[in-house]
């Protein structure tokens, strides 16, 4: 191939690198600028309304941009045209605002003159909102006309290839994906039946394919194959690749990087045992989780108490039974507890099966709004304090449940190394869970916050749960 097509594809490879890192640094400065300049404007047109100094200016920008980057407001790769995207996002600027407004009214000024205009402040918030809603609508769509041509390439053998394929068609992504057969007879064969990809060419053939057709553009390589079993030189050309041209991926690196999960057929008994588990006991951690759960949890049963008493009342007065429903779950190392929640059934439902259904005969009319709006899970803020739970995690499970999953899904007790929360990543991330599909699907969500626990993360599931609990997607 010649020199000067061999620069031009690195050159184009590189452009696509640096585009994927320019984007989240683009979509600051425009925040930035949108803040600065409705602010000052404002300022400057009401005058003497406002005085302002540099933390009336930055710190709220500031936790603008920390509450955006929690549901994704600067990822490349976010699909930030999607009603579920428009919904975190205000969501995330009216949290933003509410802490912003107590560090800068409450904390930064405390014991001296406030003299920025509470009004100028929430007005500028507002626009804030709208407009980089806005300009991130419009930027995904102007980069990702560009991301929907380029291809993800595929190094795969006839099991992992096929697993993937599935798991790929189910996320229901954008990009093609072109194959690469680790064994040369593969060639021209299906990846999974007549109607799926098939095996263009030999996975070795890659550095050739690389320098070819300059004017394609891939955008990454994933490792679809047991790599103990690839030759350590073409290993050692991946790892040049991802350093110099474009990221190359192992299928747990894809799913955790793309998917934000945990490929279960991959891991192994030994999983819990790599290196970066935060949530491992001694851990600093761990004792920071518990003491937040603590803290939390005690100034949310007091702050709870009086709409604690009108829902016990609203439960006692739509149906006969107990107001508090108690039921057997499993806790951290699969130990039992009891567990509170107010009562949403009729009494004895518990008995007619495991699953609610939609429109389930078994809830009562206040019970479907408690669910929905999930202000049945209250109570278990005793079991955070008791230390049952915590307030994020995975879900606490029905013992009868348990018994069931362990039977049929491999590493399924790895989700019981923490404690169980009242939301979790996996809660926000996939509707109610009804079949042993979907619990597949759950746990693949909880291994991986449990691999990737951070303060970010749990952050991150506060925002996404207070927008499944106003847009009603409980069951």
């Amino acid at each position: 191939m010649p020199w000067r097509e061999v620069e031009e594809r690195r050159a184009a490879r590189s452009g696509v690198r640096i585009a994927n890192r320019l984007f989240p640094v683009v979509l600051f400065f425009l925040d930035v600028a949108v803040w600065v300049i409705l602010y000052v404007a404002l300022s400057i047109s009401f005058g003497s309304m406002n005085s302002y100094g540099p933390a009336e200016l930055t710190l709220p920008l500031a936790v603008m941009a920390l509450s955006l980057s929690l549901v994704g407001g600067y990822k490349a790769r976010g699909n930030m045209v999607s009603l579920r995207y428009a919904a975190e996002h205000c969501i995330a600027c009216i949290s933003g605002l509410v802490v912003a407004a107590v560090s800068l009214y409450l904390i930064a000024n405390y014991g001296t003159a406030i003299n920025s205009s509470r009004g100028i402040f929430l007005v500028t918030a507002i626009g804030f909102t709208a407009i980089s809603l806005l300009h991130r609508r419009l930027l995904w769509f102007t980069c990702h006309q560009k991301l929907q041509k380029r291809s993800l390439l595929i190094i795969a053998d006839a099991d992992r290839g096929q697993e993937f394929l599935r798991a790929y068609r189910a996320a229901e992504q954008y990009q093609e994906l072109e194959f690469l057969a680790t064994d040369p007879n593969m060639i021209g064969r299906s990846v999974d039946g007549p109607d799926s990809p098939v095996y263009v060419a030999a996975a070795y053939d890659l550095p050739k394919l690389l320098h070819a057709h300059p004017e394609y553009i891939h955008e990454s390589i994933v490792v679809a194959a047991d790599g103990s079993k690839l030759p350590s030189s073409f290993l050692n050309f991946l790892a040049t690749v991802h350093f110099q041209d474009l990221p190359v991926y192992s299928i747990q690196g894809f799913y955790e990087a793309y998917w934000e999960k945990m490929p279960l057929y991959l891991l192994r008994p030994t999983w819990p045992l790599q290196a970066g588990f935060h949530l491992v006991k001694h851990s600093a951690f761990a004792t920071a989780k518990r003491a937040t759960d603590v803290l939390l949890s005690a100034i949310a049963l007091i702050l709870l108490l009086p709409l604690f008493a009108i829902l016990a009342v609203a439960v006692r007065l739509d149906s006969t039974g107990p107001v508090i429903f108690c039921q057997t779950r499993v806790g951290q190392h699969r130990r039992p507890f009891s567990l509170y929640k107010f009562r949403t059934m009729r009494v004895g439902s518990e008995h007619k099966g495991i699953y609610t259904e939609k429109n389930d005969p078994r809830i009562t009319r206040i019970g479907r709004f408690l669910r929905a709006s999930r202000l049945d899970e209250i109570p278990q803020l005793f079991n955070v304090l008791r230390g049952d739970m915590s307030l994020i995690g995975p879900r606490a499970e029905w013992i009868k449940c348990v018994e069931q999953y362990e039977n049929v899904i491999p590493h399924y007790h790895f989700r019981h190394l923490v404690r169980p929360g009242i939301t979790g990543w996996a809660q926000v991330n996939y509707p109610y869970g009804a079949n042993i599909k979907d619990a597949v699907e759950k746990l693949m969500y909880d291994l991986y916050y449990i691999r990737n626990f951070s303060l970010h993360l749990d952050a991150a599931v506060v925002l996404k749960t207070i927008h499944v609990m106003l847009f009603g997607k409980g069951r």
